[in-house]
């Protein structure tokens, strides 16, 4: 086998932290989407940007402050306390209170009276709720050390639920929205022909999937991953469109890839149906691209189709060399059939 150069940086062993987003043909420029980014267990940090708003609280939070003889005050704690307190600890590194457009978003609700504290955070991903913490704070003490403080309190209590739970893992994502279970339900092989997987990793985006990736004992460059994910449209939608609008997207990727690189990138071989005999009907794309003294730079990416997911392989060298092993790889890949979140969404196609 010839050596083959590709767009991939050089990554470490295991480090499937830096997974491919926007690389030619998916194998390539990599960028720090993957789970394992999401959140730094050695520091108990998140790197995901978040967003922080005030909101109201619910008629539960409510129940608990209220007594007889003391009515809970909303609000008690301003918003911007809780702006301190929370960039007073260094869990949430990209903290934005008050922005719109991030996927995470943190609501606050704050009612207290003389004696006591209440908070009730909610963490919502895209709109959707995935957890709940009502944390308790004495504040007999409240004119002496400051509704600061007691927002700190209320903060670390919080942080701590996070950490124990995992909040912000992919992990925790997937499951509190009922999305597809790769790690149960998604079948890879081990090795194939010379290749042997390194990891198999969930993105931080349930819609985006799991991702596998293999290398090769003796080419650093040779690659090949393994991209499963849910197609977001009916399930009836024609096997032919859909395929095609995978490869026209990462063809997309491609051309801004080489764009940015100062390449020229041709077609080695066009779009078209690609049939694994008695197994997969799927569509190939093969491309590369080239510069004066720099050597030609392959990737081949494959699309197939199975229950409502897309098995995308995607690899660093020609379709000659890609097309054996393709064939070999997608006789083993098993994926998950649709998940709970799937068919919500699907009913509101």
């Amino acid at each position: 086998m010839p050596t083959f150069r590709s767009f991939a940086f050089r990554i470490a062993p295991l480090s499937l932290a830096m997974v491919s987003t926007g690389a030619l043909l998916s194998i390539g420029t990599f960028s720090p989407t993957a789970h394992a980014v999401v959140t730094n267990p050695a520091v108990n940090s998140v790197s995901a940007p978040v967003s922080l708003f005030s909101t109201y609280p619910s008629s539960e939070l409510v129940a608990l402050c209220n007594e007889p003889e003391v009515r809970c005050k909303e609000d008690s704690i301003t918003p911007d306390e809780f702006v301190s307190a929370l960039k007073a600890t260094s869990y949430l590194t990209s903290l934005q209170p008050y922005a719109e457009n991030n996927d995470y978003e943190l609501l606050i609700a704050n009612v207290g009276n003389v004696s006591t504290q209440f908070a009730e955070i909610t963490l919502q991903w895209r709109g959707m709720e995935i957890d709940s913490h009502i944390a308790k704070t004495n504040s007999q003490k409240q004119a002496e050390s400051g509704n600061l403080q007691h927002a700190e309190s209320l903060i670390r209590q919080w942080e701590d639920n996070a950490v124990n739970k995992g909040i912000f893992t992919a992990e925790f994502l997937y499951r509190a929205l009922d999305a597809s279970n790769y790690e149960h339900d998604l079948a890879v092989p081990h090795s194939f022909g010379q290749f042997t997987k390194l990891d198999t990793q969930l993105f931080a985006d349930p819609f985006s999937g799991a991702i596998t990736r293999y290398t090769h004992p003796a080419y650093e460059d040779a690659l090949v991953d393994i991209i499963v994910y849910p197609f977001t449209h009916k399930i009836t939608e024609d096997d032919r469109t859909l395929l095609n609008e995978q490869l026209d997207a990462d063809l997309a990727k491609a051309s801004a890839v080489a764009k940015a690189q100062q390449l020229t990138l041709t077609l080695s071989d066009p779009a078209a149906p690609y049939q694994v005999k008695g197994f997969a009907d799927g569509w190939r794309l093969g491309v590369k691209a080239e510069a004066e003294n720099v050597p030609t730079l392959y990737a081949s990416t494959y699309v197939f189709r199975k229950h409502d997911k897309i098995i995308k392989i995607a690899t660093t060298f020609p379709t000659d060399f890609s097309d054996p092993l393709v064939n070999e790889l997608i006789q083993h890949v098993d994926v998950p059939k649709e998940s709970m979140l799937m068919k919500r969404v699907r009913k509101l196609l």
